[in-house]
């Protein structure tokens, strides 16, 4: 539903801000007002995150579903990304399973299910093997 407004009008460069004000205050438009500086109440309450946060355990068996996947975003040098998708391309597998392999060595719990080397090549087999007999 499309409403038809009419034009803005055009100002006169002779206009000035104090009547610029006043009209904005006719029309009812708001204003930006500065807040007001802190004032300092009683002791400030430090909170510290606790040492170790809890992390999550994975999934016992099986893949993690695709719905509970998340992409992570990174900004990285581009020798880097040469580096990763060289290695990935000696290893035969995906930059992703280079990466989260780095994770598995520096401590990280990822589930073994969830290493796939390369989610192409799993889902192409899937559609090429015939069915089994049953």
């Amino acid at each position: 539903m499309k409403t038809n407004r009419p034009p803005f009008r055009p100002l006169d460069p002779d206009v000035t801000d104090e009547h610029l004000e006043n009209l904005a205050r006719e029309k009812g438009v708001g204003t930006l007002q500065k807040p007001e500086a802190p004032r300092e109440q009683g002791p400030k309450i430090v909170v510290q995150a606790p040492a170790t946060a809890a992390v999550p355990e994975p999934p016992a068996k099986g893949a993690t579903p695709r719905s509970r996947m998340k992409p992570i975003n990174i900004e990285a040098p581009d020798y880097l990304q040469v580096e990763l998708k060289v290695r990935a391309a000696h290893r035969q597998t995906s930059v992703r399973h280079v990466i989260l392999s780095a994770l598995v060595k520096d401590g990280f719990t990822i589930a073994e299910a969830d290493m796939i080397e390369d989610g192409r090549r799993a889902r192409g087999r899937a559609l090429t093997e015939p069915a089994s007999p049953q």
